[in-house]
């Protein structure tokens, strides 16, 4: 089992690709705690991966600081960091979006994954190392329409594991990120947009692969990087996406054996 003896705690762990990235753990021999404010769900995840539930609000310091050393009292070491935690918000053009909105979704997106790898890297150092592995997304890596919170947040997200990986790497510490592209994880906006048959359409024409991805797809490409298999590995973004970063494809239907 590739994660055998490891300690590791996820945010976001409730649901979508941070449930499916602590039951993937589980089975490849991790003890896990998922930290979340989602009671629920996370109880029901810590279940399936005969792990623990911490209840934490990433946007808070104090709650990071304090999932972190629950982890610890509980295991006894901390080895990988998984930040899986987000906040989407609404769907606004720039112009339009309030304050508030653009706080709350920082707080959580970017704020929360530099408080926990903060927290969880001075425990890692006591160890020899460890690994840190946050969920960017597709969108940072592109951009998106009326989303400007969350590309804001996911993009930044790259600087911080590249400037983290510097910052830890001779003390054992590999940082990296993945980046999800369409994921049939059973995020909301997906849920509702998955009705609109223009919408699906639209998503397949984009991916090279022709279909949306599954949440234990992203979860193999995370275990990949926490795992001793990416050793000499850090600084990096991983896209799982089927291909929708490196270029459009096609539109299908309209090409025969590669002529218009």
């Amino acid at each position: 089992m590739r994660l055998s003896g490891k300690v590791a705690l996820i945010t976001g762990g409730a649901t979508g690709i941070g449930a499916a990235c602590a039951r993937r753990f589980a089975e490849e021999g991790a003890r896990v705690a998922i930290a979340d404010i989602n009671r629920e769900g996370g109880l029901r995840t810590a279940i399936a991966a005969g792990g623990h539930f911490i209840a934490c609000d990433t946007s808070r310091a104090d709650q990071c600081r304090a999932a972190v050393a629950e982890t610890v009292a509980r295991y006894g070491r901390l080895d990988i960091l998984v930040n899986a935690a987000a906040h989407l918000g609404g769907y606004h053009d720039a112009a339009a979006m309030s304050e508030e909105e653009w706080r709350a979704v920082l707080a959580v997106t970017l704020d929360g994954v530099f408080y926990c790898s903060k927290y969880a890297a001075q425990e890692m150092f006591k160890t020899g190392g460890g690994a840190i592995v946050s969920i960017a997304s597709v969108e940072g890596v592109l951009g998106a329409a009326s989303h400007v919170a969350y590309v804001t947040g996911k993009s930044a997200i790259f600087g911080l594991t590249r400037s983290m990986a510097i910052d830890f790497g001779a003390r054992g510490i590999r940082v990296n990120a993945v980046s999800p592209g369409i994921i049939d994880a059973g995020r909301p906006d997906i849920e509702r947009l998955k009705a609109d048959p223009a919408v699906m359409r639209f998503w397949r024409d984009m991916t090279v692969l022709d279909r949306m991805g599954q949440p234990e797809e992203v979860a193999g490409a995370v275990l990949f990087l926490a795992s001793d298999d990416a050793s000499y590995v850090t600084g990096q973004n991983l896209c799982v996406d089927g291909g929708w970063t490196i270029g459009h494809p096609p539109l299908r239907g309209h090409y025969q054996d590669g002529e218009p």
